[in-house]
């Protein structure tokens, strides 16, 4: 401490000595369980280079800042909402967001809602969240999406200044296991465009899957007024996109040639009741299981050994990054196979004959 007098300085010595002498006396008074108590946080705090005055400073920061920044957890997702709303952030994204941070609605309340919904943000603690986290049901996978989810709101809340960082990212991620996705071999797919020419109403969607490589829920979106047969691509529109960007797919020459005849086709692609219809061409296929995310697995597979160009495949997938590509979609295949997927056409279709669309 400095000083513009030595009378100043005198007087702060004198009041200081004063302060330690009272609470000196008051420490006299202390029981032992206090005096126990003391010396054992002491001695904790000097493993890490901290005093008790530390900890009390950061534990009353802690309550101030609880004190100030009341707002629950249930409150501020609600509000985060409404901000990536308003950003354009596609409906999808939104929807998915809410099921894990509030819930479809008030009356089915989600897992993180029924835990940490009523409580202030400021105040929940790294541990809890961690122990939490752990306690999931579901796999290495979920306990993953509930993670990334959760940290949007903690990462809101510390741009609002309500906290300093965000406690998600202390906690421990999980190892996910290190399984490539499962993708259709050439003679699956054959087999299951073969089969769906005998229920012609679902047969585009599994081509447009296993030749675009469009999700499903965007498939589910897709108009035939965006599959453009005649310059050969395929819009999805920014409010049908999980990342709510507008992006063209090319389409290749098998996709069209299985689309040609759906060319006077108006509505959406796939037709109501379309999961019965896909079960039975499924049977007829003799494909015993159903591999989730099979097609669109195995077009950024195929699509990559042909193509060689990673970033022009995470474009038509709708990555913003090849990495992604190849965290997901690693998939070896051959040359001679890709060779093979990209021939997959109708068993109508031959190779010398082109088909005029009327006008």
């Amino acid at each position: 401490m400095f000083f513009k007098t030595k009378a100043a300085a005198d007087a702060e010595c004198l009041r200081q000595k004063t302060l330690l002498e009272r609470h000196s006396r008051e420490a006299i008074g202390l029981s032992q369980r206090q005096m126990s108590d003391f010396i054992t946080a002491r001695d904790k705090l000097a493993k890490h280079g901290k005093t008790i005055n530390h900890a009390t400073d950061f534990y009353l920061d802690h309550l101030e800042r609880v004190r100030r920044h009341g707002i629950t957890v249930a409150k501020l997702a609600q509000e985060l909402l409404d901000a990536k709303r308003k950003d354009g952030r596609s409906a999808i994204y939104l929807r998915d967001l809410r099921n894990i941070l509030l819930g479809p609605d008030a009356e089915h309340r989600s897992l993180f809602a029924r835990a940490f919904g009523h409580r202030a943000i400021a105040g929940i603690e790294v541990d809890e969240l961690d122990n939490w986290l752990r306690d999931l049901p579901g796999s290495p996978k979920t306990r993953m999406n509930f993670r990334a989810n959760i940290g949007v709101l903690f990462s809101y809340a510390k741009k609002r200044r309500i906290l300093d960082s965000n406690p998600i990212l202390q906690t421990e991620k999980p190892k996910l296991p290190d399984t490539p996705p499962e993708i259709l071999t050439v003679e699956e797919l054959q087999a299951l465009l073969d089969a769906a020419q005998h229920a012609p109403d679902v047969l585009p969607m599994l081509a447009i899957g296993g030749f675009a490589g469009l999700r499903d829920a965007e498939i589910k979106r897709l108009d035939w007024s965006e599959v453009n047969l005649a310059r050969a691509f395929i819009e999805i529109k920014a409010g049908k996109a999980k990342s709510a960007r507008r992006r063209i797919v090319p389409m290749q020459p098998n996709l069209a040639a299985w689309l040609r005849p759906y060319s006077e086709k108006t509505g959406r692609v796939v037709p109501r009741g379309y999961r019965g219809s896909i079960d039975r061409v499924r049977k007829a296929a003799r494909l015993t299981t159903w591999k989730k995310n099979s097609l669109r697995h195995s077009f950024a597979s195929y699509r990559l050994a042909a193509t060689h160009d990673a970033p022009r495949v995470a474009s038509e997938l709708g990555h913003t990054s090849p990495q992604m590509l190849y965290s997901t979609y690693r998939e070896l295949v051959l040359p001679e196979e890709a060779e093979c997927y990209w021939k997959i056409l109708p068993v109508t279709e031959v190779a010398n004959i082109v088909t005029f669309r009327a006008s």
